[in-house]
């Protein structure tokens, strides 16, 4: 079950990113960007706590847990100190460490194995969806973004990302040729874990990020729906819808015309959805 050395793609360092050539003033006036890359990389650091317990549920399949172990877990660490570092560069009055240990103390509460699907297929395909999720994130802020440095970072960090999808899709069919769920039951872990991704990960870790960056302020609701509106307006122009929900439904088992039809219905309702 193990990706053919086709699928690989160039392996990165944080040492192969040259933060001290980032051109701050093109980036230091964007709020919105602030928040998503502190945001993002105070989840993407803690790969190895909210990993272990997937790991132990695929224990029983060496293939599996050395990838898990050797390639994901330590590609995701990556992602997140490499946010980190130009985070650090560009607003280093942000104290990122204290910020960061506040989102650890609530955050971790939640990354418990309860949170995974019982089925080994059905937990492979709600993987998927999130890695469905970080890809296509990295590829809007790749469009949104001018700045050189972070265009190369998240070139490559998309790269991993969209790496680790085609990895836990073929785990997923591997798994499923023996369990053999249905499309409805498939599409119902993928709904499944959607909803969970919308309403922990993200605001979690925007709140900390704002309690960080407004120490003397009180966290209020409203600042989390203000960010999420302007997230909406950004995304008409950069999110890619299409490749989102032809990742989010290649590995539901239906005949190829039926997909067509599901991905073009996703699209539209979730560009009626922007709109909101």
């Amino acid at each position: 079950m193990v990706a053919s050395d086709n699928d690989r793609h160039q392996s990165w360092q944080l040492e192969d990113i040259d933060f001290q050539a980032v051109n701050v003033a093109l980036v230091r006036d964007d709020e919105l960007l602030f928040y998503m890359l502190a945001s993002a990389s105070f989840v993407e650091i803690l790969a190895e706590l909210y990993s272990s317990n997937l790991i132990e549920h695929f224990r029983d399949n060496a293939d599996v847990v050395a990838w898990l172990e050797e390639h994901w877990q330590r590609e995701e660490v990556q992602h997140g100190r490499a946010l980190k570092a130009y985070v650090q560069v560009v607003w280093p009055k942000f104290d990122w460490e204290s910020a960061h240990q506040a989102f650890i103390a609530e955050y971790s509460r939640l990354c418990t194995a309860q949170q995974l699907e019982p089925s080994r297929a059905l937990e492979m395909v709600a993987r998927c969806v999130v890695e469905t999720g970080t890809t296509t994130f990295y590829s809007a802020l790749h469009d949104y973004v001018k700045e050189p440095v972070l265009l190369d970072l998240f070139a490559r960090i998309k790269a991993d990302e969209a790496s680790h999808y085609t990895h836990f899709r073929r785990y997923f069919e591997a798994y499923n040729g023996s369990s053999r769920h249905g499309a409805w039951v498939v599409m119902a872990a993928i709904w499944r874990r959607a909803s969970e991704i919308r309403a922990q990960d993200a605001y979690i870790a925007f709140k900390h990020v704002y309690h960080g960056r407004h120490p003397d302020q009180s966290f209020r609701t409203c600042e989390w729906q203000s960010f999420s509106k302007q997230i909406r307006l950004h995304a008409r122009r950069h999110y890619p819808y299409g490749m989102a929900f032809k990742m989010l439904t290649k590995p539901v088992p239906l005949a190829q015309p039926f997909k067509r039809i599901l991905q073009w219905s996703l699209v539209g309702l979730a560009r009626l959805a922007s709109l909101g």
